[in-house]
């Protein structure tokens, strides 16, 4: 069946000089807004129909090098050229079956060969319940309420570093207490994972941690924002080093890091999607930008643990609630979180465009949605704490 613009939609598109930003605002208008593409007549070429095929045929040549920018976007970036303007990060997840073989003297094991140390675990507040919002549907008052971990969240904990040496190894095994009791006492994260590879359990994972704070992310169906009770946190005992810029993991490290995220995705059929870095949800509300807080802005082995490379995801924070990002937050991510900046960007400007706004104007609507679903979440908590004092 042969297809035409509707005049409305036509006119728009024939105002848009550039062919790919003409092709981008298309795309976004066809999986949007379906019914804008009507049936063309009988024995009727429409053309607007001749102008997308042109387009098409034009982009095929020209879009995987093009960047666009505006002069309120952040700088520009020299990343990997992109062809794909997806918001969202879709793989084939598959759940290897994993067990506790056994529990006893403060250790458990598990049969993928997992061994956890529950010598330092604590309670925190019990996590009931946690709102997540629709894609399309943003209302504050309205969110879909769910209580089982929905993803995980990887931190380092920057904290001193000995020489990884056997003539350091006391001052190591020393460094390492004095970290776990730290997070420990201020309930930081669910799990530690120390410089020799072993698995800490902290919080409970029945439990809320204090891991993420202001945040967002988002999956095929749902944006989650303050990620402490949807999310659960595990940190590696390593710091950024400032010759280097990026934090790293020993092989110890990622051997137990990737079968502790696989016992949790079994667990609880956690998507490879949800699995991501601090730096990839931390906000600043106050100034709308990402990336408060860097720890794995770059360099994160995800690959190595059985997880697809997330730094390819648009953070949702950008297109879908208004936040931009700074030239210290680029600097920071080295080259790998790059392309999924650059389509949080453009997603955003195609929607802007199919809008039929200034992408100004569409990110001040998106804040506002944000800003909304904040004080909610604030009143919310006051509530709780005021039932806690009183009971």
């Amino acid at each position: 069946m042969r297809l035409f613009l509707t005049k409305s939609l036509e006119t728009q598109a024939e105002e848009i000089d550039d062919p790919i930003m003409r092709l981008r605002f298309l795309k976004v208008c066809a999986a949007e807004n379906p019914e804008t593409f009507v049936p063309a007549p009988p024995g009727e070429t429409s053309k607007g129909l001749r102008a997308v095929c042109a387009v098409l045929l034009l982009a095929g040549l020209l879009a995987p090098g093009y960047q666009a920018s505006d002069g309120e976007n952040p700088p520009e970036l020299h990343a990997p050229r992109l062809s794909s303007t997806a918001v969202s990060f879709t793989s084939s997840d598959g759940f290897n079956k994993v067990w506790l073989v056994d529990q006893s003297n403060g250790f458990e094991t598990y049969s993928n060969g997992l061994r956890i140390d529950d010598r330092y675990e604590v309670a925190n507040e019990t996590r009931v319940f946690y709102p997540v919002y629709h894609h399309g549907n943003l209302n504050a008052d309205q969110p879909e309420w769910r209580s089982e971990p929905a993803g995980i969240v990887y931190h380092t904990t920057e904290s001193d570093q000995a020489v990884f040496d056997a003539e350091h190894n006391a001052n190591l095994k020393r460094i390492g207490r004095d970290v776990l009791n730290f997070i420990r006492d201020r309930r930081c994260y669910h799990f530690m994972i120390d410089r020799f590879g072993q698995v800490y359990r902290v919080v409970r994972e029945s439990d809320v941690a204090f891991h993420a704070g202001n945040s967002i992310w988002g999956d095929d169906q749902v944006y989650y924002v303050n990620l402490n009770s949807s999310f659960l946190g595990i940190a590696f005992e390593t710091q950024t080093l400032r010759a280097e810029d990026l934090p790293s993991a020993n092989a110890a490290q990622i051997h137990s890091a990737r079968v502790l995220t696989e016992m949790l995705r079994s667990k609880y059929r956690i998507a490879s999607q949800n699995c991501v870095t601090h730096a990839q949800v931390s906000v600043n509300p106050d100034n709308m930008r990402i990336g408060y807080h860097t720890d794995w802005a770059g360099n994160f082995p995800f690959l190595d643990l059985g997880l697809k490379d997330n730094y390819a995801i648009p953070p949702p924070s950008i297109y879908a609630f208004g936040f931009t990002y700074d030239p210290i937050f680029v600097h920071a991510t080295g080259v790998r979180l790059w392309e999924g900046l650059v389509l949080a960007d453009d997603q955003t400007r195609s929607r802007a465009i199919a809008a039929g706004v200034t992408i100004a104007q569409y990110r001040t609507g998106l804040r506002r949605e944000y800003k909304d679903i904040l004080k909610t979440l604030k009143e919310a908590e006051s509530v709780k704490e005021a039932t806690h004092a009183s009971s």
